[in-house]
């Protein structure tokens, strides 16, 4: 767990990242996956990474390899990934951003539960999930987020992907 508050810079960061992921995500056709990429900024400058692999898990594992090697270059970093993770229901289908800069000691990790399109077409599924956060930090950790959602130029389908509101 991180001691101190998440830095509002890493929150908008991974509200955009989250956004393209979700972009990604709604195009793709039966048994296609998201190329994991990391997003990586500098000052002003941003660059988007992926990391092809012949398999999903290589292609992750290079990505989380990326933080060693832009940890000393960069000012934000944010590894975009699906994934699976335990739900009521077994196994369930998430998007996962994972993002770091300097003061933390690890990454914080946000999941958005969401629904492929090749199981009935594409829909983010409830709230964004952030990992080991106290109650207290929540209501900052949304605001920032959804600053970031709104950054991008996507950020105004976020309401319409999620299930709930369709």
């Amino acid at each position: 767990m991180f001691d101190s508050p998440v830095p509002y810079s890493v929150l908008r960061q991974v509200g955009l990242v989250m956004t393209q992921l979700a972009s990604i995500a709604s195009v793709l056709e039966k048994g296609e996956l998201v190329c994991p990429f990391a997003v990586v900024t500098q000052g002003a400058n941003r660059q988007s990474i992926e990391f092809e692999a012949r398999t999903q898990d290589e292609a992750v594992s290079e990505g989380w390899a990326s933080l060693d090697k832009y940890r000393d270059h960069v000012d934000l970093w944010a590894l975009a990934r699906e994934g699976l993770a335990n739900g009521p229901n077994g196994k369930e289908d998430v998007l996962v951003v994972a993002a770091w800069t300097h003061g933390m000691p690890e990454p914080v990790v946000f999941q958005q539960g969401f629904l492929p399109k090749d199981k009935g077409g594409f829909a983010l599924i409830g709230p964004v999930v952030v990992d080991d956060q106290p109650e207290a930090e929540l209501d900052r950790i949304a605001e920032g987020f959804m600053e970031g959602v709104h950054e991008h130029p996507k950020g105004h389908l976020w309401k319409t992907w999620h299930l709930e509101t369709r």
